[in-house]
């Protein structure tokens, strides 16, 4: 019998798998409580987006899809509190529904609240339904849905009532300030899908040659939906948590905008042929959920390379002596 003792390699390569767990709860927990602000050169595509939510015109109402769940939030929930700082920074009406998931209504009204809640905290002033925003809920069979959007939106929308807080009764929604000067969906300042499934394939299908349409959605969602980017047909993408991130980055710098704390350093350089700015966001949080998680990621990433390494040179290791016995 060997009294020979285990080498570390060995004794990493039969860790319990417990320890494993617990490392890995450590590498991705201790992050979430360091603010950091990391550089990243943001995607031309969420550059693209960035710039179409900073160029809408106040007047323009927002059309915004909403088809995720708590089971993306880590992803999606990221993208929609990006979007509602952005719109409402800058006083941007806008009417929100799903077509995608019965659930997604209980999940996007608890982000609004919480958005809500996080300006009434910073003094700044709340969103309010029917004046500022109007909630449709949700509407079953997207594809029918989407194609009575495309054709005539007041009727695709004609049942639905929302309650006026000024009068306490449920009036139809296009007499809403959000909705009254709507006429087809083309009058939107943007149509904006935010999903983490195939309703952004059936809402370029439909609506492309309506109105303009931009997409946040998931890291496995992403690769289907460049290509209509790429085409032309949506114009502007954020893609899983690197999107977040990169929204945020431009919420705190803009785009191709002159930064006065860096000297007039341009932070985030547009790489089009165009010479096009957008200013960074003057009011309430910039980085949040995606600074917070991105860094996270990063080192959840960092313990995969390094188990990697360990096995393969563990494994090296074994077959050399393997072949030396």
């Amino acid at each position: 019998m060997s009294d020979t003792k285990p080498t570390f390699l060995e004794r990493m390569q039969n860790l319990d798998r417990r320890i494993l767990y617990a490392i890995l709860v450590v590498f991705t927990t201790v992050p979430l409580f360091i603010k950091t602000d990391l550089p990243v050169e943001p995607d031309a595509y969420t550059k693209a987006l960035y710039y179409r939510l900073m160029t809408i015109p106040q007047d323009k109402t927002v059309f915004l899809q909403s088809d995720w769940t708590v089971s993306t939030r880590g992803e999606n929930a990221g993208h929609m509190e990006a979007l509602l700082r952005i719109l409402m920074s800058r006083k941007i009406k806008f009417v929100v529904y799903s077509v995608g998931d019965a659930q997604a209504p209980g999940v996007y009204r608890e982000v609004i609240r919480n958005i809500n809640l996080e300006r009434k905290e910073a003094g700044l002033t709340e969103y309010k339904t029917w004046d500022d925003y109007v909630d449709l809920a949700y509407f079953p069979n997207a594809e029918g849905t989407l194609n009575a959007i495309a054709f005539d939106v007041r009727k695709a929308f004609a049942s639905r009532r929302v309650k006026d807080p000024n009068t306490g009764s449920d009036r139809p929604a296009f007499e809403s300030p959000v909705l009254s000067k709507v006429q087809t969906v083309g009058d939107a300042g943007l149509y904006m899908i935010v999903t983490a499934s195939s309703t952004v394939d059936r809402a370029v299908e439909r609506l492309n040659e309506r109105t303009n349409l931009a997409v946040m959605c998931t890291g496995v969602i992403g690769p289907s939906a460049l290509p209509w980017y790429q085409a032309g047909q949506i114009k502007g993408v954020a893609i899983g948590l690197k999107g977040v991130y990169d929204m945020e980055y431009m919420m705190k710098y803009g785009l191709n905008h002159p930064d006065p704390n860096k000297n007039g350093r341009i932070e985030v350089p547009w790489a089009g042929k165009e010479d096009k700015s957008a200013e960074p966001v003057t009011e309430g949080k910039t980085f949040a959920r995606g600074s917070l998680y991105y860094l996270s990621f990063h080192f959840a990433i960092l313990l995969l390379i390094i188990a990697v390494i360990l096995g393969n040179v563990g494994m090296f290791l074994g077959r050399k002596a393997e072949r030396a016995s």
